[in-house]
């Protein structure tokens, strides 16, 4: 039965590589795995709004049938075998077997372009990485950084990447989908009762997004609603996790569709980030679209999103009792912050960002 599976699924892999070189693309872009993640969404934001013809890389039918283990072993020698023809560009972004199989292609007729996100650091401190997240890390330093075109989503990585790698890259800043944003709707949330008021958590039960500390800052603020969404957020993980029991004022919802967490980011009076490092969340900015007021922890990647705002709630990461001063001074201020849409719209904008992609891919420009 196993190798029967098996057959059927190096099938369907051959059919696809047939399928682009008979009706190639202009762009394939991946590796595109992960459901739900946020590179997933990037990718997706890409194929939406590029002007040119692009394709995920697996497609998402494919995607369904095999999983990232089949690719990066089973049929890794099909995959690594394969060159496309008339093929743009390839833009690979986070996965290792998607990165080297990239590399393989120099001296062919498709651009590389590479796209950094934020590297992986230890979740808690003192603890080593995971095998997986190593293994990331060195495909982004050795083999990413023999792309045609590197881009960095955000200035500090930017700096970062040059300072510590001796790897120049072009800015192109994550993006924000405005469009799908402004489909929501707060009476469309049913995470509360209508109306009420809320703190709202986006997130994963990990060392990295840190929900512990919206655990912690809730039992000191008994009076205040709290909803926290995302894989793994129920109240017996988070006890599993961190050892914590959740107050009763915790709301878990566990993971979303990408449009429920817009319905409570137009619902929520404040939206909190614990998270310990950022490249350029996209939370922060879905939360900027919705022009709703932010508190972020001082790293780098969230202060480059509010980047300059005269209104903006930054606490020093890792201390309740600030994080819980900045949430009461957000709750005091205005329910809505224009100039956060405002910033989104010039610089975050997909349909302004894709442009810039487009650039790229047509002919190599990569402005700064």
């Amino acid at each position: 039965m196993a190798a029967k599976k098996q057959s059927r699924q190096r099938r369907l892999l051959l059919d696809w590589h047939h399928r682009l070189e008979t009706d190639p693309p202009d762009v394939l872009v991946g590796a595109n795995i992960g459901v739900g993640n946020g590179v997933r969404h990037h990718l997706e934001g890409i194929r939406k709004y590029s002007a040119l013809r692009v394709e995920l890389s697996p497609p998402n039918d494919l995607v369904a049938n095999l999983s990232y283990h089949d690719f990066h072993t089973t049929f890794r020698a099909e995959m690594m075998d394969w060159r496309p023809r008339r093929v743009r560009a390839i833009h690979s972004h986070v996965y290792p077997y998607f990165i080297e199989w990239c590399r393989k292609q120099a001296g062919g007729d498709a651009l590389w372009v590479h796209t950094y996100h934020a590297p992986y650091s230890a979740e808690v401190e003192g603890e080593p990485l995971a095998a997986w997240q190593s293994e990331i890390n060195s495909a982004l330093t050795i083999d990413a950084r023999h792309a045609d075109v590197r881009i960095s989503v955000s200035r500090w990585q930017q700096e970062y990447l040059l300072g510590e790698h001796d790897i120049s890259t072009v800015h192109v800043p994550n993006a924000v989908d405005v469009a799908m944003c402004d489909v929501a709707s707060s009476e469309q949330f049913r995470g509360v009762a209508n109306g009420e008021q809320f703190a709202l958590y986006v997130g994963r039960n990990d060392g990295a997004k840190n929900p512990a500390d919206i655990i912690r800052l809730a039992a000191r603020l008994p009076a205040l609603r709290f909803v926290m969404i995302g894989a793994g957020l129920t109240a017996t993980a988070v006890f599993s996790r961190w050892g914590l029991t959740p107050t009763a004022n915790v709301i878990f919802m566990g993971p979303q569709s990408y449009l429920e967490v817009q319905h409570a980011l137009a619902a929520a009076a404040v939206v909190v980030v614990t998270s310990r490092r950022e490249g350029l969340p996209t939370l922060v900015l879905e939360a900027m679209t919705h022009s709703k007021p932010v508190v972020v922890p001082n790293e780098p990647g969230s202060r480059e999103a509010l980047g300059d705002e005269p209104t903006r709630y930054i606490y020093q990461g890792g201390d309740i009792e600030d994080l819980e001063a900045q949430l009461i001074v957000a709750l005091s201020g205005p329910r809505q912050i224009p100039s956060y849409r405002e910033r989104v719209l010039r610089l975050y904008d997909w349909r302004v960002v894709a442009q810039t992609l487009d650039g790229i891919y047509t002919d190599g420009v990569t402005g700064g």
